[in-house]
């Protein structure tokens, strides 16, 4: 019952809105924004940072670490992103709206990081022993997750 009374609620968001961009943005904890009116999403990806807008062309594309920037109008939101997939489909009806699906591990408001305590982390991550292969990769993959951090908090 309750997951009709939400796919209810979803459509009822969107009901009425012609020719914008629908954005999902979800962790496997909590959904942030279900299919949202914007104008666009600036996403870091595998390949490099791209933009989409309603009728952009269709795609999936891997994310990496970094910020995803919402824009609805003047309004611009910031997450930041450990990484995830980017699902863009063309409209399913007559509205005109694309979807543009974000699927992340992690997703927090920018505004949420701390630059200080990620240096400290960074630093706790490189003075651990090095000894075994799995200490090296979790060093070196930690201090890369954790550099986008710093930056995306400045």
């Amino acid at each position: 019952m309750a997951l009709r009374l939400a796919r209810a609620l979803r459509f009822a968001e969107s009901a009425g809105v012609q020719n914008r961009l629908l954005l999902s943005l979800c962790t496997p904890a909590e959904a942030i924004a279900v299919k949202k009116p914007v104008d666009s999403v600036t996403m870091p990806g595998t390949e490099g940072t791209f933009t989409v807008t309603n009728n952009h062309s269709l795609i999936v594309s891997q994310l990496k670490a970094g910020v995803i920037t919402v824009r609805d109008g003047q309004e611009a939101k910031d997450y930041f992103i450990s990484d995830g997939f980017l699902f863009y489909n063309h409209p399913t009806d007559g509205s005109g709206c694309c979807t543009c699906e974000v699927s992340a591990v992690e997703c927090v408001p920018t505004s949420a990081l701390d630059k200080d305590r990620a240096a400290q982390v960074l630093s706790e991550l490189m003075a651990a022993p090095k000894d075994t292969e799995w200490d090296r990769a979790r060093a070196q993959l930690g201090a890369a997750l954790v550099n986008q951090v710093i930056k995306a908090a400045e």
